[in-house]
């Protein structure tokens, strides 16, 4: 139990740190693709235009990168903070509103708000809302809102 905990710890550690090599650079933007250990990108540094997957990520630290480098990409700090305050309190405010929607809910259809009714839209209101931005989240996945975090080499 504890190999498998250690072995999950450690494989969500790599997909953090994951290493992107730097293709093309101007001052505010850098174009990066993936060096993954077993990609031919790890070893290949000869014609990374004729590549497949590149992200452009901005460079808001001003980093001196140069084509053929290492960097590791993450999100900028505001950014995170933001999306980290959004994904934890829509949720928590849609479940309080459910709370108070009991009431005109059960109105509407004739029967009493109860505690169990309350609980029920709370729970509905959380999941609803919890769910709505997953799916916000990932269809509006931008990639020009991340920024080179450090430079190897």
């Amino acid at each position: 139990m504890f190999e498998a905990d250690e072995r999950d710890r450690k494989t969500r550690s790599a997909e953090m740190n994951t290493q992107y090599i730097v293709t093309s650079a101007d001052s505010n933007t850098v174009t990066v693709t993936p060096a993954e250990n077993g990609s031919a990108c790890a070893t290949c540094h000869a014609n990374c235009k004729s590549c497949a997957l590149h992200i452009t990520v901005a460079n808001t630290k001003r980093f001196d990168v140069k084509p053929g480098q290492k960097v590791r990409i993450g999100l900028s700090a505001k950014d995170e903070v933001r999306q980290s305050f959004l994904s934890l309190a829509l949720p928590v405010l849609a479940a309080v509103l459910g709370f108070f929607a009991a009431s005109p809910i059960a109105a509407l259809f004739n029967i009493r708000a109860t505690e169990q009714l309350r609980a029920l839209c709370v729970l509905v209101f959380l999941f609803a809302a919890g769910f709505s931005v997953m799916l916000f989240a990932k269809k509006r996945r931008n990639p020009e809102k991340l920024d080179i975090a450090a430079v190897y080499q």
